[in-house]
């Protein structure tokens, strides 16, 4: 599997847009292709929001040092299998 990044994730979308106006690809393959790629972003946009939220935290702790704030490390836990 590719490293994906907003650049390269815009690429795809627009390769596929052309590949669509050319009829190499049907409508049903661009949507469940733009599917995923809305899939993508969305990660790319939590990783975003996700740092984001841990500058803000170390901007709070700095003006409040007494404040154990903390957030659960959901990130590095192995998957669970039995789901």
């Amino acid at each position: 599997m590719k490293p994906v990044n907003t650049k390269s994730l815009f690429t795809f979308v627009c390769d596929q847009m052309e590949k669509l106006d050319n009829a190499e690809i049907s409508v049903d393959a661009a949507k469940a292709q733009a599917n995923l790629a809305k899939q993508a972003n969305n990660l790319l946009k939590y990783e975003l929001e996700r740092v984001n939220t841990l500058m803000k935290m170390e901007d709070f702790k700095k003006d409040n040092p007494e404040t154990n704030l903390s957030i659960r490390e959901i990130e590095s836990k192995s998957f669970d299998s039995t789901i």
